[in-house]
């Protein structure tokens, strides 16, 4: 079966592959989030910066990016729209005056609570019968693949 996963073998299905199923839900997951999100004005993109940014009191742009898997100028593009929503503020750094310091404001930390209501939602739903022992094994997969490609 693994052999089909590979697609340089001729006996490739895309069905076989663990990145389809990835891309699939991936891609399911950010159709039910928007779904869930776009009513109190949020979104994926938006949801990520703000979860980074709550473990933290403040990273650097091309922090966010690195960890939200996002190209520099768009995570750039990204947090000047979100600073105009007040959700971030922006600041140089003072170790290096080129580096773009952002943390969360208030009104941003209200919107952390508010995404991850309906985050939890979406949580509760997709692993409802997932045993945590599988959950676990999953996510060290995921690490250990991540740390493969990274």
């Amino acid at each position: 079966m693994w052999r089909q996963a590979n697609p340089t073998n001729a006996a490739f299905s895309p069905d076989a592959s663990p990145f389809f199923h990835l891309s699939r839900l991936t891609g399911l997951y950010h159709l039910r989030m928007d779904a869930h999100l776009k009513p109190i004005g949020m979104d994926v993109p938006r949801w990520r910066v703000l979860n980074i940014l709550s473990e933290r009191d403040y990273a650097t742009i091309s922090t966010i990016a690195d960890l939200a898997v996002i190209r520099v100028p768009t995570m750039t593009k990204l947090i000047y729209r979100m600073e105009a929503e007040d959700l971030v503020s922006t600041q140089v750094s003072a170790r290096d005056g080129r580096v773009t310091e952002v943390s969360l404001t208030e009104k941003g930390r209200a919107a952390v609570e508010q995404v991850r209501a309906k985050a939890g939602l979406i949580f509760e739903r997709a692993f409802h019968d997932v045993e945590d022992a599988e959950i676990d094994a999953f996510m060290k997969t995921l690490r250990k693949i991540y740390d493969n490609i990274y």
